[in-house]
């Protein structure tokens, strides 16, 4: 079940996000990083976009750019159980 969004976020950064899911899950990288920026450029504490372009990133195998980003949702929700996960992983390559 889909989690539902904070209510601080706006239907803009909603928006955003969901197209930004939708690039990613059909391969489109680049657009979907692109659509995380938009969102982090109208609210830089939004770390679920942070935390999906940690996911992009790493499907690209940017584990550096990865890390950033999962470094990021952190600062903002330091108990993200899901980007602790990640940066794990990460760390142990």
């Amino acid at each position: 079940m889909k989690k539902p969004m904070p209510k601080s976020f706006s239907i803009e950064e909603v928006d955003l996000i969901e197209m930004g899911k939708f690039y990613f899950i059909s391969g489109k990288y680049d657009e979907a990083i692109e659509e995380f920026e938009k969102v982090v450029k109208i609210n830089p504490k939004n770390a679920d976009a942070y935390f999906n372009m940690g996911m992009v990133k790493e499907a690209k195998n940017d584990s550096v750019g990865a890390k950033k980003m999962y470094e990021k949702t952190l600062e903002i929700i330091p108990d993200h159980k899901t980007a602790i996960k990640h940066l794990d992983k990460l760390v142990g390559l």
